[in-house]
């Protein structure tokens, strides 16, 4: 993701060099759109996280002991 969005940059540059509105438009778009995908994938890792921990903790709360002490 990272490299589609410098390639939507450098798109940007060239169009902007060159002169094509059109392209330069496309590209702000497409790179806008990449960065939202970039920042949507953290949240949810971020989340699947906070998930895995909520579970592993309500996990270790209902599972019955393993090793009762006498």
């Amino acid at each position: 993701m990272i490299v589609s969005t410098a390639l939507g940059m450098i798109a940007l540059v060239i169009g902007l060099i060159i002169g094509w509105p059109v392209l330069v438009l496309l590209s702000i778009v497409f790179t806008v759109v990449q960065l939202v995908m970039v920042a949507a994938k953290t949240a949810v890792e971020h989340n699947d996280i906070k998930v895995a921990e909520r579970l592993a903790a309500k996990q270790a709360r209902h599972q019955p002991d393993q090793n009762p002490t006498p």
